[in-house]
């Protein structure tokens, strides 16, 4: 008898969709903290400023991602 792998589609999608919503929202939190801060090389409306910030929330939102899967194997 085989065993399923014990993840459904219907996980992996609510999986990726909640991990492109928390990066979403920490971009959004380090690009208002950018943009209220005295900077003056950077614009309000900056695409650099954009993307900077949306890295930075992809990769926030890794590191949670990924120190959770590996506490969990532990």
């Amino acid at each position: 008898m085989k065993e399923g792998l014990g993840f459904s589609p219907s996980m992996i999608l609510i999986l990726v969709l909640a991990f492109m919503g928390i990066s979403f929202f920490m971009g959004i939190l380090v690009h208002s903290s950018f943009m209220y801060k005295d900077q003056s090389n950077l614009k309000k409306d900056s695409d650099k400023a954009w993307t900077l910030s949306m890295t930075a929330g992809i990769g926030i939102t890794v590191w949670m991602f990924g120190y959770g899967f590996y506490m969990n194997l532990l």
